[in-house]
């Protein structure tokens, strides 16, 4: 049987490594909020665009150029690679849709694992005070 010094270190380990999977967990979460935030601006972006209308387009880097749509009725969307896909306002909308549905999806299995770290850190704790309680009453 381990001792008890033997065994504190290894509830201790086990808790360090759930305290240090959980920060993981919740930078996921804030990355995951702030892709939704993008999505979000951009769906009300497409939403309100119209023909002939002053904007500002994005260059990059925080650079923007002012200009006038021409065109609205379609649009170009990067499917990955550098690869371009022309599709309508109502397709980009749908497409984007579909990737907060994918967010959120990740967000609750991350939330479900967040549960899992919080219920066993409990766990871990409690044995922890009743090792300690069986050493005092030993002594």
């Amino acid at each position: 049987m381990a001792s008890v010094e033997e065994q504190f270190e290894q509830l201790a380990a086990e808790a360090s490594y759930h305290q240090h999977y959980a920060r993981e967990i919740e930078n996921q979460m804030r990355a995951i909020a702030q892709v939704e935030g993008e999505i979000n601006k951009t769906i009300d972006a497409l939403q309100a665009l119209k023909e002939n209308n002053l904007t500002l387009f994005n260059l990059g880097s925080g650079i923007f150029v002012k200009g006038e749509l021409k065109q609205t009725n379609r649009l170009l969307m990067n499917v990955g690679a550098n690869v371009f896909a022309e599709t309508s306002i109502e397709d980009s909308i749908k497409f984007l849709e579909g990737k907060k549905k994918e967010l959120e999806e990740a967000k609750n299995d991350l939330i479900k694992s967040m549960e899992a770290i919080s219920n066993r850190l409990k766990e871990i704790d409690i044995e922890a005070r009743r090792i300690m309680k069986e050493q005092k009453e030993s002594e």
